[in-house]
């Protein structure tokens, strides 16, 4: 902490110390202090102002401490400067705004950080009709997220949302949209790892990572998801779209209630504070698509929660599921399996992404997901070693076919008009009498012959097809069968 700093803090105005219970503080002074206020100490560590009583003020300490009873603390005006911008791209910095990557100093911070933000009214906002793609299957056809849409990512441990949530963010490397990945009250093991792939090679750089060790204070990785917030608002501001991710609202909610219960609120359910749902619904709330009046940008928000494998009701998961548009459930079975992302369609829902899809897209969605129920339907009577007929038998193999197609390999992109012929090819002639190794051994093939047709124009026409989206799906279909025979010609049996 430079010298001079904590002189200009000292002559403002001073409080002293009453009680200190760890980082909850009670200071008696300061009258002109407000919630969200900036407190210092002499030596320099820092205090958010939380509540004002008659004769006293409460503040949490944000720096590691143990203040004590008699220690002075003092009003600082400018409250925390924060540096953003793309300065910060590629760069893991604390709550605060600090470098913790090793990669020296930031710029000096010349934008004071607003803790009190609030969501843009109404008048802000304008329709979603953008879809964010994800390069998966899996999510842009069966259940596309729309950017400025509040999209949960749900499910136990293990069930593989960190390495989607790594190929979200990686798949935005070659776009305009702007990626800050918050990670609140983790493990210095899990944030090193995750960070290291999605600043590697394969990644993407031009990322933003703000962090919350989950050693810090509590009030540190209370406030993470509100700077991170104000981060992304700085740059929606500017007219850019920024994909938000908060892994997870979980731990956020556990100190929450460890902060309330310390400040002595009485509990609600689950022993939470009784305004959790405002609390956390307030900060989804500030996402969205915003018009001129608000730069014209977006915010799309992924909160994350690991929920309980047995129980997916409790307080919190039924509080997000409330205050988000819809939710993706991942499954630790499909993951252990091997399967890549390993979400569950038919358990995830969207209630936006679904309108910004095209007109093709939406109803191969249909087709496909009706495939999908009829295949697990079907599949089952395998496991009575019953006699299947000649149409149960040609469901099975075009499902087990299509989740091939569903399938991909981690930090890997899936163009839009690729993953829309892949899918469809699966209901032409092409895949008929065929098994699914066929499919998995000549998807690079197919892959390789869609995205350069050369001088096959029947094959170039359809890829032109699936990029517009405006033909309905049984059109496309016939237009898609006619170019079977081209392909057959690169397919080799396996």
């Amino acid at each position: 902490m430079d010298t001079k700093e904590i002189i200009n803090a000292e002559e403002g105005e001073i409080g002293f110390v009453i009680q200190a219970k760890g980082y909850l503080l009670t200071l008696e002074g300061l009258p002109s202090a407000r919630i969200d206020n900036i407190i210092r100490n002499g030596s320099g560590q820092r205090a958010i102002v939380t509540a004002l009583r008659e004769d006293r003020i409460e503040a949490l300490l944000l720096d590691r401490g143990n203040p004590k009873a008699g220690d002075k603390f003092v009003l600082n005006k400018e409250g925390v400067l924060y540096a953003f911008g793309e300065t910060l791209f590629g760069r893991a910095v604390n709550v605060l705004g600090e470098p913790i990557d090793g990669m020296g100093d930031l710029p000096k911070g010349d934008t004071p950080l607003n803790l009190e933000g609030g969501a843009p009214a109404m008048s802000a906002r304008e329709m979603m009709t953008e879809q964010l793609f994800t390069g998966m299957p899996a999510i842009d056809i069966l259940v596309p997220i729309a950017k400025g849409q509040r999209q949960l990512v749900t499910g136990p441990i293990s069930s593989g949302t960190t390495a989607f949530l790594e190929s979200v963010v990686a798949n935005q490397a070659d776009t305009d949209v702007v990626c800050i990945y918050t990670f609140i009250g983790k493990p210095v093991s899990y944030v090193e790892d995750t960070i290291g792939r999605i600043f590697s090679e394969q990644g993407n750089k031009n990322s933003i990572m703000v962090v919350a060790f989950s050693d810090e204070p509590a009030p540190m990785i209370y406030l993470a998801p509100t700077v991170a917030l104000e981060l992304a608002e700085s740059f929606s501001w500017e007219g850019k779209d920024v994909l938000l991710i908060l892994d997870d609202l979980g731990s956020h909610a556990k100190y929450l209630r460890e902060i309330a219960l310390m400040s002595g609120q009485v509990p609600g359910r689950e022993s939470y504070p009784g305004d959790m749902f405002y609390q956390q619904a307030h900060l989804l709330e500030r996402g969205g698509r915003f018009n001129k009046s608000f730069g014209s940008g977006s915010i799309t928000i992924l909160p994350v929660l690991e929920t309980n494998i047995e129980d997916i009701s409790s307080l919190i998961s039924t509080n997000l599921v409330s205050a988000t548009d819809g939710h993706l459930f991942f499954s630790p079975l499909t993951h252990a399996e091997g399967h890549f992302p390993s979400v569950i369609p038919e358990e995830s829902v969207t209630r936006v992404g679904r309108k910004t899809q095209s007109r093709l897209a939406k109803q191969l969605s249909i087709r496909v997901q009706t495939l999908v129920a009829e295949y697990k339907r079907q599949r089952r009577y395998l496991e009575f070693g019953t006699q299947l007929s000649e149409n149960t038998r040609r469901t099975i193999a075009r499902g087990e076919t299509l989740s091939v197609f569903l399938d991909q390999e981690q930090m890997s992109f899936i163009s839009m008009e690729v993953q829309i012929i892949l899918l469809a090819l699966v209901f032409t002639k092409l895949f008929d009498g065929k098994e699914s190794s066929f499919a998995r051994s000549n998807r690079d093939a197919i892959v390789a012959k869609i995205l350069k047709p050369g001088k096959n124009a029947e094959i170039a026409s359809v890829v032109e097809s699936a990029q517009r989206g405006s033909i309905s799906a049984e059109q496309f279909l016939r237009k898609l069968s006619a170019t079977v025979p081209y392909f057959e010609k690169i397919c080799q049996q396996p």
